[in-house]
């Protein structure tokens, strides 16, 4: 056991904090023969926080929360409105593809593909008005044409209910 080493720390003598240095070790000499010594910093306070008293007020109301104009939007990627957290709360996402909303529960309630122009709705759909050309339900079985004045239920092969003006027809 006479070759095991034992192993010491090592012993760091504290240093004193940096005092003003004296004359003497603030001057140092370069192999050029120049001299050099510390520059004194002045004393200076911090910048003072600088508040902004107005942002686009004309336009918006920061306090009540209201847009008080119309805004300009420049060409952007997508916009998220909200964030979802599982039931807490749900967003809105648009983007050129569409919009795409979702509850608190995760489920979407409506979408709208601005691709197609096919939209999904989770709820109840009202209105005060309806003014459309054709009604289509199912697979083009059920149309309600409201230009034409017809209703027609097919069966899939055949229009088996006919209600309405049909030209040649009955």
């Amino acid at each position: 056991m006479s070759d095991v080493k034992v192993f010491y720390p090592e012993e760091i003598e504290d240093t004193m904090f940096p005092q003003k240095p004296t004359v003497d070790q603030a001057v140092v000499s370069s192999p050029s023969g120049q001299t050099y010594s510390p520059t004194q910093t002045q004393e200076q306070s911090f910048p003072s926080k600088r508040v902004a008293t107005e942002l686009m007020t004309s336009s918006l109301n920061t306090r009540s929360k209201k847009i008080l104009q119309s805004f300009g939007f420049t060409q952007s990627g997508a916009l998220q409105i909200g964030e979802y957290t599982q039931g807490v709360s749900g967003d809105v996402k648009l983007s050129p593809n569409g919009i795409v909303a979702r509850n608190d529960l995760g489920d979407t309630t409506f979408a709208l593909d601005g691709t197609t122009g096919d939209a999904v709705f989770k709820g109840e759909i009202k209105s005060g008005s309806l003014v459309t050309g054709e009604v289509i339900v199912g697979n083009n079985r059920v149309i309600i044409d409201g230009e034409n004045q017809t209703i027609i239920i097919n069966d899939g092969t055949h229009d088996r209910v006919l209600i309405g003006k049909q030209v040649g027809g009955f």
